[in-house]
């Protein structure tokens, strides 16, 4: 089966990152730069879906045949990214691995690009900049061949915009600023990919530079107000289900309870989401659950089901079989013959470049 990224995509994407000129190292006749070869890492089908999400889960219409090029480049504790990906969608609905609660923000570079977030759907077209965070819910769809780029950066370096973050993406306006910061992102992925040994007053020196861009454009945001504090309750009912889920006895009413709201209150906080309060907790706890039955040594389902949340084997059983499609033993048959996963892509270093 011919790829749909192919040497031409890879060029034009080349192109792209160095301002729209040829970029030394490669050839007129749209051969692919040595420094997209050499720096680039490949990834294909449902292991390569799952090796490149962060924090988020991703899904596609077929993914035995999903197709994957990734940049990167760490800059202290923020990261330069750029991705040439076929169509999939990513869902973002839980902290980030790490513990460390971060922001991935991209410019469409090419393709078609929608952000799904609780207050609606959004477009993201070429020339436009979005963001993601692991504060709260969204998705985003990506059709044709999509190319992003950007950077990722901890909600730490943003302690006023947390109200902003809650919503879990939003589309940045549409401005000189942000078009000039998508472009300043590219040509310093560029660079640093052309030249990676700059020194370490380079490194704290555009770490500083990316960081400060960042916050000039959450500061086109408006404050939010009364929206603002909606926002942050929410994120934190999502941060106490993920710290809570795997207690059994752990409850709607006690999460209420810990946000010092009433049950209808948190109801009405949520009212219009994709997903209930209960569907939510029961989805996370599911996720433990998979996550548990593929832990090394194997575990006997009692003690799977007492640590996702569950209250005993039979329930997990059920709620497997009805939202997974198979039973816990089978998925567990199922993982057994995949290779363990590398970790998350964009927030680790420690994936080598798998050339083309």
């Amino acid at each position: 089966m011919a790829r749909m990224i192919d040497d031409g995509q890879l060029s034009a994407w080349a192109r792209r990152l160095a301002g729209g000129a040829e970029p030394e190292g490669g050839a007129s006749d749209g051969a692919v730069p040595d420094w997209i070869a050499s720096n680039m890492i490949r990834l294909d089908g449902q292991m390569g879906m799952m090796q490149l999400s962060n924090f988020g889960s991703m899904s596609a219409h077929d993914p035995s045949v999903f197709e994957a090029a990734l940049l990167r480049r760490s800059i202290g504790a923020t990261m330069l990214y750029s991705t040439l990906e076929t169509p999939h969608t990513v869902s973002y609905d839980r902290g980030a691995p790490s513990g460390e609660d971060i922001v991935i923000m991209g410019m469409s570079n090419q393709g078609g690009q929608r952000l799904r977030t609780a207050a609606g759907v959004q477009p993201l077209a070429v020339g436009r900049m979005g963001f993601m965070s692991s504060l709260g819910s969204s998705a985003v769809e990506q059709f044709g061949v999509s190319a992003t780029t950007g950077v990722v950066v901890p909600v730490s370096a943003l302690p006023d915009h947390r109200h902003v973050l809650a919503r879990g993406a939003d589309v940045f306006p549409d401005t000189p600023l942000t078009r000039a910061a998508g472009a300043a992102f590219a040509r310093m992925l560029y660079e640093w990919m052309r030249d990676p040994d700059q020194g370490i007053g380079a490194v704290a020196g555009t770490e500083s530079a990316l960081v400060a861009l960042v916050r000039g454009l959450f500061r086109q945001f408006p404050s939010d107000g009364e929206a603002g504090r909606t926002g942050e309750l929410r994120a934190e009912a999502i941060r106490i289900i993920d710290a809570r889920h795997r207690d059994a006895q752990f409850s709607i009413d006690m999460l209420a309870a810990e946000l010092h709201v009433s049950r209808r209150q948190l109801f009405r906080l949520f009212s219009g989401a994709d997903e209930t309060l209960a569907e939510r907790l029961l989805r996370r706890r599911l996720d433990t659950a998979r996550e548990e039955l593929v832990a090394v040594p194997p575990q006997d389902l009692t003690t799977v089901a007492s640590r996702s949340g569950f209250l005993d084997a039979g329930a997990l059983r059920a709620q497997f079989a009805r939202h997974v499609g198979v039973s816990p033993s089978a998925f567990r048959l199922s993982a057994a013959a995949q290779p363990r996963l590398a970790e998350a892509m964009l927030l680790s270093d420690e994936q080598e470049s798998t050339p083309s």
